[in-house]
C-alpha cells in the first residue's frame, strides 16, 4: 500500500507537466487560428489600392475586393496556419493627360501563412496571388473595348484581432501582370503593386 501511494505522488507532477504542454500547444494554435479567426470560415472586405501601365506611364487606381476565406486548411504548433481564399476585384483607373477610363475586374485564389510566431493580437502573414482578369478601356483617341489578362503575385500583411470573430486586415503585393491589347492600345507585361485595408468577419460563431 504505501508503495502505490509513493508510486502515485511520483505520477502526479508527470501528469501535471504534461497538461501544461498540451495546454500550451493548444493555446498556441488558438492564437494562430484567431490570425486567420478562430471560425472555420471567414468572409473579408476590403478597399483596394494599385496601379495599371498605360504606354510608358502609371496610372493608379483604386477599388473593391471581397473574397471567401476557408482558414483551417492545415495548423500545427511549429510550422503555423495555411489558409485559402477565393474572391472577385475591381479597380477603376483614369489616366492624367488623356482622360481615359479603364477599369479591371477578375477572380483570384490567394493563400496565407500564418507563420507560428507566439504572437496574441497580431499576426503577421505571407500571402500569394493567382488571378483571371477582364480590362475594359474608354479611349478618347483610339478604339474602346476589352481584353484577358493574368495576374501573379506575392507579398505579405498583418492581421490584428479586434474580437473573436472579427480582425483588421492590412497587406500589400509585388504583382507581375499582362493583358492583350486592345485596337492600337498596347499593353506590354508589366510590374506593380496592390494594397489592400478590410475586415474580415468568421463565420459560424
Amino acid at each position: 500500500m504505501p508503495v502505490i501511494a509513493v508510486t502515485r505522488r511520483r505520477q502526479r507532477p508527470a501528469i501535471r507537466c504534461a497538461a501544461r504542454r498540451v495546454a500550451g500547444v493548444l493555446c498556441l494554435m488558438s492564437g494562430t487560428l484567431h490570425a486567420q479567426n478562430a471560425q472555420p470560415y471567414a468572409a473579408q472586405f476590403s478597399a483596394l489600392f494599385t496601379t495599371i501601365r498605360t504606354g510608358s506611364a502609371n496610372t493608379g487606381g483604386a477599388g473593391v475586393e471581397l473574397q471567401q476565406r476557408f482558414n483551417r486548411l492545415y495548423a500545427t504548433e511549429r510550422f503555423g496556419a495555411v489558409s485559402l481564399g477565393v474572391g472577385g476585384q475591381f479597380t477603376t483607373h483614369t489616366t492624367l493627360l488623356l482622360r481615359d477610363r479603364l477599369r479591371i475586374a477578375g477572380v483570384f485564389v490567394e493563400p496565407r501563412w500564418v507563420p507560428a510566431t507566439g504572437l496574441v493580437d497580431v499576426f503577421p502573414y505571407l500571402s500569394a496571388r493567382l488571378a483571371v482578369q477582364r480590362l475594359t478601356g474608354d479611349f478618347r483617341f483610339t478604339e474602346s473595348g476589352g481584353s484577358f489578362g493574368a495576374a501573379l503575385g506575392v507579398g505579405g500583411g498583418l492581421a490584428v484581432k479586434l474580437t473573436r470573430r472579427i480582425n483588421i486586415d492590412a497587406g500589400a503585393q509585388l504583382i507581375r501582370q499582362q493583358f492583350g491589347d486592345i485596337g492600337a492600345q498596347q499593353f506590354d507585361p508589366f510590374s506593380t503593386y496592390t494594397a489592400k485595408i478590410g475586415v474580415s468577419v468568421g463565420y459560424p460563431r
